[in-house]
């Protein structure tokens, strides 16, 4: 786990990355290949919980499409660990996604698979600033009851980097602070949850 904290806080803080302004227009030509990184990153956000509650020694299950722990007692770090872990393969698979767009002139297919990839970060984390904020087996909630913070400012901490990233991912002329300070909260983020 600490080799997998080490490689994170290494990805995130090596400096920074603002790429090219991606255009929606793109998606229509490539749409198959839009949709194949959207849903790989929904794969990402779940495999990620699947990844840390089985390395914390606990069992997984399905409950339609959301992942359970039966019969888990787990210590509110755990909880927070697990509940969390979404987010946190989105934040580094997005983060890949946007440094591989900087440094790479991409083919269409290409760019706009990173584009989906980073457009499910964006949507999956504004579904949990709003319909999924007090699902009773949400992300949030499970976060809220192992820590004790509450769910909007939860959600508030959430969509820090996913707005940056939303800058970064469509503005033109993106300032350097931009994808810096968004590192920066992902980084933060990720060490503060493994060392709660």
């Amino acid at each position: 786990m600490r080799l997998l904290l080490t490689f994170s806080i290494f990805l995130l803080w090596a400096g920074t990355a603002s790429a090219e302004q991606w255009e929606w227009g793109r998606a229509k030509n490539n749409s198959g290949a839009f949709l194949l990184g959207f849903t790989s990153g929904y794969a990402v956000h779940e495999l990620g919980h699947i990844i840390a509650a089985e390395a914390l020694g606990f069992d997984t299950d399905f409950d339609g499409p959301t992942i359970i722990y039966p019969e888990a007692q787990m210590t509110d770090a755990e909880h927070l660990q697990v509940a969390s872990a979404g987010f946190q393969a989105q934040w580094l698979v997005s983060e890949a996604a946007l440094r591989y767009r900087e440094h790479k002139k991409l083919a269409e297919f290409g760019d706009s698979f990173n584009a989906g990839l980073i457009s499910s970060h964006l949507l999956i984390t504004a579904a949990y600033m709003t319909v999924l904020m007090n699902h009773q087996d949400g992300d949030l909630q499970g976060a809220s009851e192992a820590t004790g913070i509450s769910n909007d400012k939860l959600a508030a901490l959430v969509a820090i980097p996913a707005i940056l990233d939303t800058w970064r991912l469509f503005g033109k002329e993106v300032p350097e602070w931009v994808p810096a300070l968004s590192v920066g909260a992902k980084g933060v983020g990720i060490t503060m949850i493994w060392t709660y």
